[in-house]
């Protein structure tokens, strides 16, 4: 079987997209001019929209907004950390640093001066969801300065395509900030996870409506991320063209502009897309890539008017939600409210969706507010279930009372939380197994898990099966009856004195691609009278449930290679 092949197998396990990690000795710029370097630059920092965990970091020395292959890359930490966490002491980059530890440290070899730092992929921590677009910010890497606890975030991002001065100071002056407020974790102010509730607000009208208005371009321009070299997504061109939007190239008069008038402005919002698109159409026309109908154009008319329309509440939204929120215990509820609207506003495929239209008449509807606060209480609990309630349609019955709200916003009382994982293992399955003649499908996963010092973490070994399109006289092009990973695990938000979470992370890396999902328990369920677990894998707006009959058990003989794992794993369809 190609490697090719099981990758795309692997995809379609986790539900997730995996780009190919080609790893490289040098990486950096220098490596294509056939340079050698001994010099070495470490990088840290923090990723924060919420704080995001597991997301790719990477050095784009091209400025290309994607990581081509010879681009130094690391991850962040389960608290959105990459080369030195200051609240553990750990650094990543230390000679003494264990595998673990390793994949969190950003170094290169070769000699960076003027780079943009890129944040993608991963997990919020606030909210538990995948986090969606890129982050990013422009350094001096000659500068340790720069290196060092370095804070990235949707304000960051903005400036990071403006280079003029004058232009920079700007939009500084447009957004009511300084210079210093970019090195602010707005989550952790004062280092006592004390909010900045301005900078908090800022950050999450930008990235918030970026989010939902790239959304739409993405769709429709889906090579960017199928194309080496392109950008992954349209987002960094709409933050390019946002900020050009900001720095008033025809006056001086900072009054004459903000950023609010912008954001809840459909018609500012439909010149910003369409400049956009532009943009990414120029970039099709250079790797030459058939074109698909512009999203304005007479032939495919008014296809940006519903997304300028729904971002531009987004930020009323957060000001009715956000305002005065100065603590960690009020953030959360809030924040997941507000993901869910902007969940429920990227899965829209349709028109006008008039559930999104339900969602904000929810929240703007002055004689909710008891109905809000049960919602906020609802989704700060440990067992808010974001994806419950973005299926849910605003309205009726069950979303017209507190008890009934209370009840949309969880998981089932019967989902156990993961924790005490070391030395146990668990099988997970597809319960359909396709049909005759030519359709039969075979998934399983079997994970082993083995924890490190602080019980919260640790490595893992899988077997995977992914048979799919097979008949009873052939296995089929491309699937597999057991194949061995390696990689690592952690319990997103567990501590010490809570050691449990209801988000188990998943990292792992074959052939020098890397996976990663998120499992999150979801009840019982009875199927044939036969009772099990529902274990749901989330990544962005696709859910994959998967079921176990016992759930996690101890372990038992580890398997060590891939004809293991097939004896571990046997066929439920006869092949």
């Amino acid at each position: 079987m190609s490697t090719t092949h099981f990758i795309a197998k692997l995809k379609n396990i986790f539900g997730i997209g995996a780009a190919i990690l080609m790893l490289s000795a040098c990486g950096g710029g220098d490596q294509d001019r056939g340079k050698v370097s001994f010099f070495e630059q470490n990088f840290s920092g923090v990723a924060v929209d919420g704080h995001i965990a597991r997301a790719k970091v990477f050095i784009d020395s091209n400025n290309n907004a994607t990581r081509d292959p010879w681009e130094d890359f690391s991850f962040t930490d389960d608290a959105g950390y990459y080369g030195y966490n200051p609240n553990t002491g750990t650094d990543y980059c230390a000679s003494d640093a264990t595998p673990e530890e390793q994949q969190y440290c950003l170094s290169s070899q070769s000699t960076l001066g003027n780079v943009v730092i890129r944040v993608d992929g991963g997990y919020d921590r606030l909210t538990g969801e995948p986090f969606v677009g890129q982050l990013s910010r422009r350094i001096n890497a000659l500068n340790p300065a720069d290196r060092t606890q370095l804070v990235i975030t949707p304000i960051t991002t903005l400036l990071t395509s403006i280079q003029d001065p004058t232009n920079y100071e700007n939009i500084l002056a447009v957004l009511g900030i300084e210079e210093k407020d970019l090195d602010i974790d707005y989550l952790n102010s004062r280092g006592n996870n004390e909010i900045d509730s301005y900078l908090l607000n800022t950050a999450l009208k930008i990235h918030k409506t970026i989010t939902i208005l790239s959304d739409r371009i993405d769709d429709t321009y889906t090579q960017m991320r199928e194309t080496t070299g392109m950008p992954n997504d349209a987002s960094q061109a709409l933050y390019k063209n946002l900020a050009n939007t900001l720095t008033l190239p025809n006056s001086q008069d900072i009054s004459a502009i903000s950023l609010d008038n912008i954001l809840t402005n459909p018609n500012a919002l439909l010149q910003i897309l369409d400049n956009t698109e532009k943009t990414i159409r120029n970039t099709y026309n250079k790797y030459n890539i058939d074109l698909p109908l512009d999203m304005g154009s007479p032939d495919n008319p008014q296809k940006f008017n519903r997304p300028a329309k729904i971002a531009a509440q987004i930020s009323p939204l957060i000001d009715l939600l956000l305002t005065d929120v100065i603590d960690q215990g009020q953030i959360l509820g809030y924040i997941r409210a507000l993901e869910v609207v902007v969940i429920k506003s990227v899965n829209e495929s349709i028109q006008d969706d008039s559930t999104i239209n339900n969602a904000f008449d929810f929240f703007f509807n002055t004689g909710n507010t008891a109905l809000i606060e049960a919602l906020r209480i609802a989704l700060s609990d440990n067992k808010a279930d974001i994806n419950a309630l973005v299926a849910n349609d605003f309205s009726g019955d069950d979303f017209n009372n507190i008890a009934a709200i209370t009840h949309a916003a969880r998981i089932q009382d019967d989902a156990n939380a993961f924790r005490d994982l070391d030395g146990k293992q668990l099988l997970i399955s597809d319960l359909d197994l396709g049909y005759l003649p030519n359709n039969l499908s075979d998934i399983e996963l079997e994970l082993y898990f083995k924890a490190g010092d602080s019980e919260l973490s640790g490595s893992i070994i899988a077997c995977a099966k992914y048979i799919d399109g097979a008949s009873q006289n052939s296995l089929g092009e491309g699937n597999f009856k057991g194949e061995i990973l390696n990689g690592f695990w952690s319990l997103l938000g567990a501590t010490q004195e809570h050691p449990k979470s209801y988000s188990l992370l998943l990292t792992f890396d074959f052939l020098g691609a890397n996976y990663q999902a998120i499992m999150k328990p979801a009840g019982s369920t009875t199927v044939n009278g036969i009772e099990y677990q529902k274990i749901r894998f989330d990544y962005d707006d696709e859910i994959k449930v998967w079921h176990s009959k016992v759930g996690l058990e101890a372990q038992q003989t580890i398997p060590i290679n891939s004809q293991q794992c097939a004896q571990r794993l046997p066929s439920r369809i006869g092949i």
